[in-house]
């Protein structure tokens, strides 16, 4: 009685323990990101991924309808997100949220040489909680956060808008969440409109806040974003199969889904053979696939292959012919208890009749 009631104490206070300890977990922070291959995570609060390369096109209208040609263009390349402080044109603030940083290159367009560049460069913040937004650039918002599904919510666009609003500067304006633009207006021909892309990236914006010229800015290159394309079959494209260890040859299709001018060479594969996955190992020209635990006939053999975009999946049909075994033959487990009890009661019976 008395062991039992010490078991119901301890159980009662374990229980107690794992509650209380509950309300004294803090809460956690969005986590540093950084670029992981094939198993990169997008950054918290925005549908940008490390090692993605964003290029941002300008140019110059005067009043006489002269454009100006554009001569250079910025190129985003971001690397790591973490929680910071916000800084606003250079100068860091007492507000701290999630920042995205990268490197930032202003580049020739006719040479393509840089012309200047800016390391470990602060490209956007975000604070959940605040009741505004907060962009790095007093004048222009390039990159916003998405929802959790990866689009611009009807509340961050709003908070979008006010901020391109202001202290109410405009007389006129208005915004349009279906289409993501807005487009506030004096009397006279100063004004500001900018049109986003679903998933937050600054697709275009003219400015004139002086009423001398016009500055477009226009998204000129942006990741493609595409999970892999692919195709398989075995070493020699041979599916009629006799031998139980195989080659299948993959050929992944060249692209560049990060738009850093590279073509992409970090994926993932995992095969299923019968019902069992192997585990995700990193790609080879040709991958190794032991067919032992299949019996002879007709079999699916899976792939799938995984970037940080998202994983495909293919199959191919083999007829296999299982391989000759050599072994001794396998027999259930109760014919084998058979066989050693009457081995062992034989062994017991000789050595009684010599002992006699």
């Amino acid at each position: 009685m008395k062991k039992n009631l010490t078991k119901k104490i301890f159980l009662i206070g374990f229980i107690a323990l794992i509650i209380f300890s509950a309300f004294l977990t803090p809460t956690t922070k969005a986590q540093p990101v950084a670029y992981n291959g094939a198993n990169t995570e997008r950054f918290p609060y925005h549908s940008i991924y490390p090692s993605e390369i964003y290029e941002i096109n300008s140019t110059l209208t005067i009043p006489s309808s002269v454009v100006i040609a554009p001569e250079e263009y910025g190129r985003y390349e971001f690397v790591h997100g973490n929680e910071s402080t916000f800084i606003i044109d250079g100068t860091p603030t007492s507000r701290s949220g999630y920042v995205l940083w990268g490197d930032f290159f202003s580049i020739n367009a006719t040479t393509s040489s840089v012309i200047a560049q800016y390391l470990d460069f602060y490209f956007a913040f975000w604070n959940e909680s605040s009741p505004i937004f907060e962009s790095p650039s007093t004048v222009q918002a390039t990159f916003i956060p998405v929802d959790t599904n990866g689009n611009v919510s009807p509340s961050i666009f709003n908070k979008v808008a006010d901020f391109y609003n202001g202290s109410n500067r405009w007389v006129n304006g208005g915004r349009n969440y279906n289409n993501l633009s807005l487009h506030f207006w004096n009397a006279t021909d100063i004004f500001v409109t900018a049109n986003y892309t679903d998933n937050g990236i600054l697709k275009i914006q003219k400015t004139n806040y002086s009423g001398n010229y016009v500055v477009s800015t226009s998204l000129m290159s942006e990741p493609a974003r595409m999970a892999p394309q692919f195709s398989f079959t075995t070493e020699d494209a041979i599916l009629n199969i006799s031998s139980s260890n195989i080659k299948l040859d993959v050929n992944i299709t060249d692209s560049d889904n990060n738009n850093d001018g590279v073509i992409d060479v970090d994926y993932l594969y995992r095969v299923k053979i019968g019902s069992t996955w192997s585990n995700w190992s990193a790609i080879t020209s040709l991958i190794d696939v032991d067919l032992n635990s299949l019996s002879s006939g007709a079999h699916q053999i899976t792939l799938e292959v995984k970037n940080m975009y998202g994983v495909t999946q293919e199959q191919i049909m083999i007829r296999y012919t299982a391989p000759p075994t050599e072994n001794i033959p396998s027999y259930s487990t109760w014919v084998i208890a058979l066989i050693v009890l009457v081995g062992t009661s034989f062994l017991i019976y000789r050595r009684k009749q010599k002992l006699r």
